[in-house]
């Protein structure tokens, strides 16, 4: 068995799914990798894949792909966004993080910290894939890429799903923060792109496809969905946190 399964999601980005499976094949760790697959587009890849059923229905393009990998059997799950290009020992140097902490954390690919101080969507600190961190980083939410210990899936269950149009990675960090679990960005080399999360530096991500971009209200939603999870007992960072 490998010890990493790969969930890819192909939506809207079909156009990036061949470079993607490639640099997952090219991974110094093996990986088995999975689809979600929009059934608007033909399906006759060589990897199993759960077909949703309705290409609006964004629970299960979003929510989904969490719910589906509960059945994952590997030791380690790595669900990632369509517009992230890992390079070649980004999953090796997960592996090795997480066991570094025996394996109590989730990575995240992206990064946000909010203000305690001010609590809104609008005044969070990012991480983004952009981003050149010399030690890895503790942040409050996560996105864009999670890397984890299979077993920790499980805490995507945790409360009920409060706008299933937007919102699963504010979903599972405040579902994470409940029960104790970090959420960290790694560090990466500027002179080795083996080690980078995402080889395009967000360039794919800032396409026309980005929620951000099709949903007028993406960030008036996201802000909504923030605040209410503070409500609910979500206690932030104050400032950025290195985590060894």
């Amino acid at each position: 068995m490998n010890q990493v399964t790969t969930v890819l999601s192909a939506v809207k980005r079909l156009h990036y799914l061949p470079s993607q499976i490639e640099s997952i094949k090219e991974q110094t760790v093996d990986s088995d990798i999975s689809l979600i697959w929009h059934n608007d587009e033909p399906y006759n890849l060589e990897y199993p894949a759960v077909v949703y059923k309705n290409g609006s229905d964004y629970f299960n393009s979003l929510y989904g792909r969490f719910y589906n990998s509960l059945h994952i059997k590997t030791p380690y799950v790595f669900i990632v966004d369509d517009d992230i290009l890992p390079g070649k020992k980004y999953l090796e140097r997960c592996i090795e993080y997480s066991k570094s902490v025996e394996d109590n954390v989730v990575i995240s690919t992206f990064g946000v910290t909010v203000n305690p101080d001010n609590i809104t969507y609008y005044d969070v600190r990012r991480t983004g894939v952009d981003t050149f961190l010399n030690t890895p980083l503790q942040v409050d939410m996560g996105g864009e890429g999670w890397f984890m210990k299979t077993e920790l899936l499980q805490h995507f269950l945790r409360g009920s799903i409060i706008e299933p149009s937007n919102g699963e990675d504010l979903h599972f960090s405040f579902s994470l923060h409940s029960v104790g679990i970090p959420i960290v960005v790694l560090d990466k080399d500027k002179k080795d792109k083996d080690t980078w999360q995402d080889l395009t530096l967000g360039r794919r991500g800032a396409d026309e496809f980005g929620l951000h971009r099709t949903d007028n209200e993406h960030y008036i939603k996201r802000d909504k969905l923030l605040k209410l999870y503070a409500t609910k007992g979500w206690k932030f960072n104050k400032g950025l946190k290195a985590l060894i």
